[in-house]
């Protein structure tokens, strides 16, 4: 009997890590020609993550709860404003936010939006993940 209760429990505890894990965010990039060349340094509650090229996705590890993405553009900038995002995760549920570059006469700014799983997932489906993929996976384990 003492077997199978720690059977039991051994399985229960299992069950309740794998439900917990697999929530991700996805940040992606539409290709714009025009900003091409603009890397951005993407940043999850605070510690970077990778900078996020042009038509590409990171698909970042995360837990349940709220988590703040910002992105911030390198180097000198006169009238540099960061964009951020914040992003509520459910345990088990993927959440994707699409980037775009937007441009004014005194400033390029990297916009970010939350979008429905279907229109993510829609989005990249012929993206290639972007170079620092391999890094993020790095910092999961």
């Amino acid at each position: 009997m003492k077997t199978l209760s720690i059977i039991c429990i051994a399985i229960l505890c299992c069950f309740k890590v794998t439900a917990q894990t697999g929530s991700y965010i996805y940040v992606y990039r539409t290709g714009q020609w025009g900003a091409a060349l603009t890397n951005y340094a993407v940043f999850l509650d605070g510690k970077k993550i990778c900078k996020l090229s042009n038509g590409k996705f990171i698909k970042i590890p995360v837990s349940p709860g709220s988590h703040e993405l910002q992105a911030k553009k390198g180097g000198v900038d006169i009238l540099k404003k960061e964009t951020a995002l914040t992003v509520e995760v459910e345990a088990g549920k993927d959440n994707y936010v699409s980037c775009a570059i937007k441009t004014s006469i005194t400033r390029q700014r990297m916009e970010m939006t939350e979008v429905v799983k279907s229109n993510g997932e829609k989005a990249i489906a012929d993206m290639k993940p972007d170079n620092c993929q391999d890094e993020v996976e790095e910092k999961e384990k």
